[in-house]
């Protein structure tokens, strides 16, 4: 009886010494800024009618963006086409972009309209892409820099996009044939 009330006891020990020991805390994750690398090599789609795209020099790229099919544009994979990022790490999108109306722009009152879209995995760029934000131009051209206010929103996302955005763009007076020529300069997520 001697043996199996010292083996008991013990066991009560070692039970209660690994119950009681400290548990390690995780450590914390840093989320860091990511910039969009806006290269041939990380794009991800274009829209049917985006035109001339050049990859410049200073790491940003320039293009033709038409109004037809719901404003031209080109989408870029945030970091990497699988990894993506979930939109509930950040705060901000920062967008710094060019813009310039082309000649024959059907209404020289009307200024351009632009969106962010944002697109998760197994998406294409008419399937599944999501508009986070819609802006207006105040002149024909101009340097835009716009900051989208991600704070509330989550979800897993692996493409981004500032395209034009034609909704109601005919109806108001524009031509489906009108064009911009955008120079996306910076598109970076702030935690």
């Amino acid at each position: 009886m001697k043996k199996t009330s010292i083996i008991l006891a013990t066991l009560l020990l070692i039970s209660g010494a690994l119950s009681a020991a400290p548990k390690k805390a995780a450590a914390p994750v840093e989320i860091k800024p990511i910039t969009v690398k806006l290269t041939e090599a990380n794009l991800a789609e274009n829209q049917g009618t985006m035109q001339n795209q050049v990859f410049n020099a200073d790491g940003s790229v320039t293009y033709d963006a038409m109004m037809r099919y719901g404003g031209g544009g080109i989408s870029f994979f945030i970091n990497g086409p699988k990894e993506g990022i979930n939109l509930k790490n950040y705060s901000t999108v920062h967008v710094v972009f060019d813009y310039k109306t082309v000649d024959g722009w059907k209404n020289s009152a009307k200024a351009p309209k632009f969106k962010i879209v944002t697109w998760g995995p197994g998406t294409t760029y008419y399937n599944g892409g999501v508009d986070r934000c819609y802006f207006d131009a105040d002149e024909l051209s101009g340097t835009y820099e716009y900051d989208l206010d991600v704070s509330a929103m989550s979800g897993k996302i692996i493409k981004i996009a500032v395209p034009l955005n034609a909704w109601k763009w005919v109806e108001d007076g524009g031509s489906d044939e009108d064009l911009v020529k955008m120079t996306i300069k910076e598109i970076t997520f702030l935690p």
